[in-house]
């Protein structure tokens, strides 16, 4: 799985810095697709109505993806396998828990804040209805990593223990916030990450 994880990464990274003229029809169709599920829904949004978007035939469509399924399956793996991903690796490094923890709020806020295809559509709940059982386990993989990292800092006297309940549904929420705001910079990251830093940091 960390092949398909470090190809999807590299190609998100390639997607940020070409101009949509330039992009695969695959791409345009994920995204065109994203955008329609986020606004009439997954089961609201139709291939007919992606084709159309993209300017493209339905047989074409589908020489790309098979179903709507697949190409929500698709968008997990951006949404869910790559965050669980560097979750993981952060709670097996070894260092200050404050440092990792740091770092890896700052990488999924930025991942989320200059993700090219549109993540709103990728919930759960989706996720859940459509059977995509590997997008659960990784939802299940990230909440373990995040929550390994904060038990960590607690052993270590970094983190307050107070805080492991609730920091990840507030790094969720971050990351939601991301996904939903055009106009997030680098700075809101920065602020972002300070504001989780000091609810989960132990007082001195």
């Amino acid at each position: 799985m960390s092949g398909a994880v470090d190809r999807a990464e590299r190609h998100v990274l390639a997607l940020r810095t070409a101009s949509r003229k330039e992009w695969a029809t695959r791409d345009r169709i994920l995204l065109e697709a994203s955008q329609l599920f986020a606004t009439h829904g997954f089961r609201g949004a139709s291939t007919r109505q992606i084709a159309e978007r993209v300017g493209v035939r339905q047989p074409s469509l589908f020489k790309h993806f098979p179903s709507k399924r697949a190409m929500l399956a698709e968008l997990t793996l951006y949404d869910m396998l790559v965050p669980a991903h560097h979750a993981e690796a952060a709670a097996a490094t070894r260092g200050s828990a404050i440092d990792r923890f740091a770092g890896y709020v700052a990488w999924n806020l930025e991942w989320y804040r200059t993700m090219p295809f549109d993540l709103r559509c990728v919930t759960e709940q989706v996720v859940r209805s459509e059977r995509l059982v590997g997008a659960r386990r990784a939802v299940n993989r990230w909440n373990e990593a995040i929550g390994q990292i904060l038990r960590q800092g607690v052993a270590s006297g970094e983190f307050s223990a107070s805080a492991v309940p609730f920091v990840p549904r507030v790094l969720e929420t971050m990351s939601w916030h991301m996904v939903h705001t055009k106009g997030a910079s680098e700075r809101t990251v920065d602020d972002a990450v300070r504001f989780l830093l000091a609810a989960t940091v132990e007082p001195r």
